[in-house]
């Protein structure tokens, strides 16, 4: 590096000065963020994001431009706010641009995606704000009308099914997505993943005349989220969701289509582990009784994007989504723990459901808990729509894969292995299985 070149470079390394506690590697790849920023800038016009306080120190610590800020105090004493930063969310207005390096500087900060949502104005920011608020107050219940059966009662469907998944489906998946030179949400070699990921999704249910698969189309970028449906056949209007995002970012790919962003665990991990779950289904002729939707949302790591417009949508049409799990890194263990159920901005009874699932059909597992900040993943739009919604995660938060948001996240650098991505999808099968069972609401 010439000394032309390393002042620009130290005058960003010293602008993330005020994150001392991250690793030199991190900080590196922060101070990288900030000068491709500027490169790629195209001055679009400001929008309206909420974030929590965690994040807002994060933006502030990157000198990114912020205008209107309001906070808001969330309610105290609560093990869901039990970290600091957490006692408060942020609206504010900032450049569409400054989001991507956010993102970025907020995974080396926080050990987390984002942390914010992206808004069409500041009055759909305040409602965010006002649902994550009554949602700490009563207790993380869902306002979904009916509350399901949370009993285990499918045994006989779920067991036959478990040893059908398999590690080596998992792992082709994972190395077909990380192929892709990136899967940014506003390029077109995203673009090009969804459509794909669609085309494959149709090659696994030929014949079925139940099954469909849809592309919901965003309109400020060009990927598009996929949608498998298996429609019920009691209670077709009852739906479950398993969902995980289809985007990937790295600072190489911010600045241009070219760019490297593998996104093997962040978040190929998921979609190939909801893909197996598919998979296993179709090929075994189950017939769910409620509707079960798969869906790889776009544009996640720029604000939640995707899952936003989707969950907004079901809940402006009256959809009856009886429960979410969101899939989000599946394939680094990184804590002696095999699954961590986030607890903050997730439904309390799901969350038990969800453990208990794992004491019953994955009894060799440990499974804690652990809290994540607002809007650390796609389970959070659900949430913000009064729907039930979990995350189960693949590591302590802190321990969790070091790599993500780098070209580094590939699978070699964890093995070559989808061993601990195939625990979620026996997770995420019996959650399918048995919420995909219309045992009508839970017992009194």
């Amino acid at each position: 590096m010439t000394t032309a070149a390393r002042r620009p470079a130290d005058a960003a390394y010293r602008s993330i000065r005020p994150l001392h506690h991250l690793r030199p590697v991190h900080r590196l790849a922060a101070a990288a963020a900030l000068l491709l920023s500027g490169a790629a800038a195209t001055h679009a016009a400001p929008v309206w994001v909420s974030m929590d306080e965690a994040a807002f120190q994060v933006l502030q610590a990157q000198r990114i431009a912020h205008t209107e800020v309001e906070r808001h105090a969330l309610p105290a004493s609560t093990e869901r706010l039990s970290r600091p930063g957490h006692e408060a969310l942020v609206i504010l207005q900032a450049e569409e641009d400054d989001l991507a390096r956010l993102s970025l500087a907020a995974h080396q900060a926080l050990h987390r995606c984002g942390g914010f949502m992206v808004h069409e104005s500041r009055q759909e920011a305040r409602q965010a704000v006002a649902a994550a608020d009554r949602h700490l107050r009563q207790g993380r219940m869902a306002t979904q009308a009916t509350v399901p059966d949370y009993r285990l009662n499918d045994q006989s469907k779920v067991n036959p099914l478990l040893p059908q998944l398999k590690e080596s489906e998992i792992l082709a998946t994972i190395s077909k997505l990380q192929s892709y030179t990136n899967r940014y949400y506003r390029h077109n070699v995203g673009a090009r993943a969804s459509n794909e990921l669609a085309d494959s999704w149709r090659a696994l249910a030929p014949g079925r005349t139940d099954v469909t698969v849809s592309q919901f189309n965003h309109p400020n970028f060009v990927q598009k989220s996929v949608i498998l449906e298996i429609r019920g056949t009691v209670a077709p209007e009852e739906i479950i969701v398993i969902g995980g995002h289809l985007d990937s970012i790295t600072p190489q790919a911010v600045l241009r289509p070219g760019g490297r962003a593998p996104g093997a665990d962040d978040d190929a991990s998921g979609i190939a582990t909801l893909q197996e779950v598919m998979r296993v289904l179709l090929q075994s002729g189950y017939k769910p009784e409620r509707t079960i939707q798969f869906i790889g949302y776009a544009g996640e790591e720029a604000g939640l994007l995707g899952s936003k417009d989707i969950a907004k949508a079901y809940a402006a049409q009256g959809r009856n989504v009886m429960g979410a799990l969101q899939l989000d890194m599946t394939d680094y263990k990184g804590s002696s723990s095999d699954i961590t159920l986030i607890t903050d901005y997730t439904n309390a009874p799901q969350d038990d459901f969800v453990a208990a699932l794992a004491a019953g059909y994955l009894p060799e597992l440990k499974v804690v808990r652990d809290v994540c900040g607002y809007a650390c993943s796609d389970h959070a739009s659900w949430t913000a729509n009064g729907y039930a919604a979990s995350f189960p995660f693949e590591a302590a938060f802190g321990e969790d894969n070091p790599r993500i948001h780098t070209t580094k996240d590939t699978l070699s650098q964890i093995g070559n292995s989808a061993a601990h991505a195939l625990k979620f999808a026996r997770l995420a099968l019996a959650y399918a299985v048995e919420l995909g069972s219309d045992h009508g609401p839970a017992a009194p």
